[in-house]
């Protein structure tokens, strides 16, 4: 496809999205490869949709690795606090120290990752729904 074709197909895959018509948008935007339509189809699957696992294809696509990171990280948080932090550990092996640690086993921290203010809320609402 050439270039003038290219960007007649992002602007029609762009009057779709904003239309909603998110299906064709998608079909056009993996077509003609064009990453900022893509990382906004991602960001209508993880925000207004609540799909992250949609969303993780196309931020893929698009090369966004922080967002790919993101929604890992979301993922350890709401699994860590699904098992409760006293069940979440790391394995011996991880330890960043060389010094031999007998008995001890370090916890994983959630608080570690970098989440989102707004994904720790929404991933701490789902939770709280389920109980």
């Amino acid at each position: 496809m050439d270039s003038k074709e290219r960007v007649q197909l992002i602007r029609e895959g762009n009057t779709a999205f904003n239309a909603g018509d998110i299906r064709k948008a998608r079909e056009i935007f993996l077509k003609t490869d064009y990453k900022d339509g893509l990382i906004r189809l991602g960001d209508h699957f993880m925000y207004d949709r609540k799909l992250p696992m949609l969303a993780f294809g196309y931020y893929k696509k698009a090369g966004r690795q922080d967002k790919v990171d993101e929604i890992y990280q979301r993922m350890v948080y709401a699994l860590s606090v699904w098992l409760g932090r006293d069940k979440w550990k790391v394995p011996a092996s991880a330890n960043q120290s060389n010094e031999p640690q007998e008995n001890s086993t370090p916890t994983l921290n959630p608080d570690d990752f970098k989440v989102h203010p707004i994904l720790k809320a929404k991933a701490l609402e789902i939770l709280s729904s389920k109980h």
